[in-house]
């Protein structure tokens, strides 16, 4: 077993990576009773096709999350919600691009929360006619989040960026997408993908280590695990260029509302740490965007915004800076913004004064066992790899670094997405 320290909070996390391939990291503290359990597996909306052997398969978007919804089938297993009941634990669920997360957090009785999730997990019960059930939640699912005006925006916008992206594919898919999942699709995905070598499993909390491993070694002893390797991941490249520049898509709201996206090939910059290049894109962005930024201001003093604010996400070879805002005057705003984003600012004491932020919430974030089991499965799934030493990257970014990135952005590849009644 390893045992690794998170530097200036001097906190442990212990690693074991069993026989069968599937890595377990724990995190004991006496912080707090409660703990937070979750399995992990390393497939999600991201997958498009893969191969094994000289097999190609193609995945019908919205298979991940589909899967999820089977897998963590507590309306369905009417025992196991029940136990999870009584022991008074919330069990959850979430998909992303990136992988699929099964949690469970509470505060009485780790062991038998563990082979819960283990049990649930491990003892899928697909069947045809439970899968055809399934289509008509999730399409309601889908129906929701389209009236959800900012997510819609939100997919349509990564659609006009990509021409030949995962990205264009929404997590959940579209009903005419999973009228074509069956039985036999989910089971060939979660047969080649919920492997121990795809697996990870993230324990925080209050507990012991030993007793953690003895209970997940005892359960899986008792169960044929698959010892085949990873599908290979066929990855597409995507051309420069965006796909649509400007859309406007009708929505039931009083006031414009925008998204802007800058698209930007990643080989732009020159650090290559995606962690911290996010910092850094974030920080060049809260400066200029956020609602202390002196550009909000001006927006706000002029009547141009109700509110505005930025982001920023690392798709494969590419980053995508985007602004969102709630405007007032939809043609105005797209005017100004065009000019503006090209003007952005970042002084020596703003830097220093947003890192020290960053550092304060690296500290902050060792409060709260869901956030560190996040931070954990996150960092697993984006960037294959867990970062003790942050805190040391973070207080040695330097202004000079952030100069050169914000003189990396190019302006010429741009899409914007706004609503009309």
């Amino acid at each position: 077993m390893k045992k690794k320290i998170f530097e200036k909070v001097d906190e442990e996390l212990y690693i074991e990576t069993l026989d069968n391939g599937i890595t377990v990291y724990m995190y004991p503290t006496k912080k707090t009773k409660n703990f937070y359990l979750s399995i992990s597996v390393k497939y999600g909306a991201c997958v498009e096709q893969y191969k094994i052997g000289n097999k190609i398969y193609d995945i019908i978007p919205g298979t991940a999350h589909f899967l999820e919804h089977k897998v963590m089938a507590l309306s369905e297993n009417i025992e196991i919600s029940k136990r999870i009941n009584e022991l008074g634990s919330l069990a959850n669920a979430w998909t992303s691009y990136r992988g699929t997360n099964y949690n469970i957090f509470g505060s009485i009785n780790i062991i038998d929360n563990l082979k819960i999730l283990l049990e649930l997990f491990y003892h899928p019960n697909i069947t045809d006619e439970s899968v055809e059930k399934e289509k008509g939640i999730i399409g309601e699912e889908i129906d929701m989040y389209k009236d959800d005006i900012d997510r819609n925006m939100y997919d349509h916008l990564y659609k006009n960026l990509f021409n030949d992206s995962f990205m264009k594919n929404t997590v959940v898919g579209e009903r005419s997408d999973i009228e074509k999942i069956t039985k036999e699709s989910l089971m060939t995905v979660y047969n080649n993908f919920y492997i121990p070598k795809n697996t990870f499993i993230i324990v925080t909390g209050d507990f012991e280590v030993k007793n953690i491993l003895n209970c997940i070694n005892e359960y899986l002893s008792n169960i044929k695990l698959s010892n085949k390797d990873v599908p290979k991941i066929i990855k597409k490249k995507d051309i420069k260029k965006v796909f649509i520049p400007y859309e406007e898509i009708s929505m039931n709201t009083e006031y414009p509302r925008i998204k802007l996206g800058i698209k930007i090939p990643r080989n732009n910059f020159t650090i290559k740490d995606n962690t911290l290049l996010r910092i850094y894109l974030n920080i060049i962005m809260s400066n200029n965007f956020s609602a202390t930024s002196e550009l909000y201001e001006k927006y706000k003093n002029e009547n141009v915004i109700i509110d505005m604010g930025s982001g920023i996400n690392i798709i494969d070879d590419y980053v995508i800076i985007g602004v969102s805002a709630f405007t007032t005057n939809g043609d105005k705003f797209i005017e100004r913004i065009k000019k503006d984003i090209q003007k952005l600012k970042l002084t020596k004491s703003d830097f220093e004064r947003k890192k020290k932020l960053y550092l304060k919430g690296y500290i902050c974030d060792f409060d709260n066992i869901e956030d560190i089991e996040y931070t954990i499965c996150e960092s697993i799934m984006m960037d294959e790899k867990l970062d003790y030493n942050e805190y040391s990257k973070i207080y040695n970014m330097t202004y000079d670094d952030a100069y050169e990135i914000l003189n990396s952005f190019e302006f010429d590849n741009i899409s914007i997405i706004r609503t009309i009644k």
